[in-house]
């Protein structure tokens, strides 16, 4: 495990394989609100930015996998416009 520091310097421990560490491979301005409808997505409003760290091919799905803040999880890609 590692520790990690917030924006407020508050101390995380995040563990080496977690998706946070992930790097980004493009930004999403998000244009439609969305509130989670499983435990794995995420919920953001309008003029979000969501980190985009993993993005499949239009034709294998609708879901992005990315970061809003501190959580990691999916995003239905029509949500937002990178």
């Amino acid at each position: 495990s590692l520790f990690q520091i917030d924006n407020k310097g508050n101390h995380l421990l995040v563990h080496e394989e977690s998706s946070i560490n992930v790097p980004a491979i493009a930004a999403a301005h998000v244009i439609k609100r969305y509130i989670a409808q499983a435990a794995d997505e995420l919920s953001f409003e309008v003029g979000d930015i969501v980190s985009v760290i993993d993005m499949p091919p239009k034709e294998l799905t609708t879901w992005w996998r990315g970061k809003h803040g501190f959580q990691v999880g999916t995003s239905i890609r029509h949500q937002s416009a990178t």
